[in-house]
């Protein structure tokens, strides 16, 4: 017999697995699409991809660990499948495509896929940026663009030093655990 809801009102499992899904699709879908759309430069094919990745995601839900960086993951994937299919991302071997995530040497840093994930990888970043509150980003810049100390910061910042400090390493390492959690490594 279906599992449905008894007398009781309880809920039917697979009521709450849709639901679950469903926050995953809400949460994820905007981000998802511009993830893909800075790699595949089309809003139709990302919009494919996207809906392609969350296909697989409602078929495996239960086995996926991490949702969100299996998400990403995925989308990456399905995209450079698709710029290799129509032969808009050039081939400079199988072995390099296969691992294009490894660390390259100098000599494979001009490797189209090497490059994808580079941009790929400043894409991100900068979208991570981009939600950040308006104080922080401006630290950031000021750390990072022009190149100030804690105390030429804290001197234009009207902040201490030491809040400072904390506020770069606090948003640094949030950063990094996003960017990590999404898949991409240092």
């Amino acid at each position: 017999m279906a599992e449905q809801a008894d007398s009781a009102g309880s809920p039917n499992p697979s009521t709450e697995g849709q639901s679950r899904l469903g926050e995953w699709f809400e949460k994820l879908e905007k981000p998802l699409m511009i993830y893909a759309y800075q790699t595949l430069n089309d809003r139709e094919e990302a919009q494919d991809m996207v809906q392609e990745a969350f296909t697989r995601f409602f078929g495996d839900e239960q086995k996926i660990r991490e949702p969100k960086a299996w998400l990403y993951r995925t989308t990456r994937n399905l995209c450079i499948s698709h710029l290799r299919k129509y032969g808009r991302l050039q081939t400079a071997g199988e072995e390099e495509q296969m691992d294009f995530l490894d660390q390259s040497s100098d000599k494979e840093k001009d490797n189209p896929a090497n490059r994808l994930e580079r941009e790929e990888t400043c894409g991100r970043v900068r979208h991570a940026l981009s939600m950040l509150p308006e104080d922080l980003r401006e630290l950031l810049r000021m750390k990072f663009e022009e190149r100030m100390s804690y105390s030429e910061i804290s001197e234009k910042s009207g902040l201490s030093v030491s809040n400072v400090g904390y506020k770069l390493h606090t948003v640094i390492k949030s950063l990094a655990f996003e960017l990590k959690a999404e898949g991409f490594s240092s």
